[in-house]
């Protein structure tokens, strides 16, 4: 039994790490088309990526898109998961049925219905309308990270820091806060590597020069060549978010954060 279990498990990490090992390799294959394993190693294509205008503005916007989601996707979702793991009775549970609804439902569907909705208010942005689909696409990630954490807080500690005449914001503060910290950052993390690689709901709310690095990716594959390129934006991609988690695991560590 233990041996069934160790090789399903190698099979499991087999079968997720092996394509995006492809991927990367492939990103610095010489070659015009795929070939695995490549003839040689270059950075031919990574060159290719930074030299395309569309694909270069894609991957910016992408980030800025990521960061400015994912810090209002924080702030909010924290409220919520605060709200939700302190409050019992209807309005706690209809708030949390609120806010994992996006979990619920397929991105492409609250794509067509923001795009609906903003049709209804006379237009929007295209880059306010993305920062607000992925905003509520990454939500649903913070609430339940925070409620998590907040839960496995005992509620005697900032009792007590209040009979030390702290007042609720201080106590919150000075106990609370840096005992869900690790819970509010593994949200935030999560909600910007979806609004990274968030490719359905973009669908729909883009505009004329406002592109995406998956819409973009998605494009080239239907209509250009020279698509290893592609294969370059997806490393970046990939090295980007491991950035990310290694600098969420010199902050606060891993270990911690998958606890809370």
């Amino acid at each position: 039994m233990h041996r069934l279990l160790v090789a399903m498990t190698v099979f499991t990490y087999l079968f997720i790490l092996l394509p995006i090992l492809v991927v990367v390799v492939s990103a610095f294959s010489p070659t015009e088309f795929f070939v695995f394993p490549p003839p040689g190693l270059s950075l031919r294509w990574f060159a290719t990526f930074f030299g395309t205008e569309s694909m270069r503005n894609a991957f910016t916007l992408s980030i800025q898109l990521a960061i400015v989601s994912s810090i209002l996707a924080t702030l909010v979702g924290t409220m919520g998961g605060l709200y939700i793991a302190r409050r019992r009775g209807l309005a706690a549970s209809i708030l949390q049925g609120i806010f994992l609804a996006p979990l619920v439902f397929p991105a492409i569907v609250l794509g067509l219905s923001l795009l609906l909705f903003f049709k209804l208010l006379g237009g929007m942005p295209a880059f306010t309308g993305l920062v607000i689909a992925h905003c509520v696409l990454g939500m649903p990630f913070v609430v339940r990270s925070v409620a998590a954490s907040v839960l496995a807080v005992d509620p005697v500690l900032e009792e007590a820091a209040q009979s030390l005449r702290a007042g609720p914001l201080r106590g919150f503060a000075l106990v609370t806060l840096p005992l869900i910290w690790p819970g509010i950052l593994a949200g935030g993390i999560f909600a910007f590597i979806l609004s990274f690689g968030e490719l359905n709901a973009a669908l729909f709310l883009t505009g004329p020069g406002i592109s995406t690095l998956p819409i973009e990716i998605f494009d080239y594959l239907q209509f250009s060549v020279g698509q290893l390129v592609i294969a370059a934006a997806s490393a970046l991609q990939i090295g980007l978010i491991l950035i990310v988690v290694f600098g969420l695991e010199r902050l606060v560590g891993l270990a911690r954060v998958v606890r809370s």
